[in-house]
């Protein structure tokens, strides 16, 4: 999809669709390891730490969700 929309590896670090898919990228890097680590934690019975790394995937996801709607349909 970004291809179609001419975003290349160059133009992430430009403003308009690539600097957007570079933030959405970023936060995704970010929730992975996060969820992951939810998992992780919950299973050995860290529910604090779970509880903290489930709210930090849960704000990532949100904030790629917003940046995908901000994002003009073609």
């Amino acid at each position: 999809m970004a291809r179609h929309r001419g975003v290349t590896w160059a133009s992430l670090a430009e403003p308009g669709d690539g600097r957007t898919l570079a933030a959405e990228l970023a936060l995704f890097a970010v929730v992975m390891p996060a969820a992951a680590g939810h998992g992780i934690a919950h299973s050995k019975g860290r529910t604090e730490l779970a509880r903290a790394r489930a709210v930090v995937a849960l704000a990532g996801s949100l904030g790629v969700v917003l940046l995908a709607t901000a994002l003009p349909a073609t």
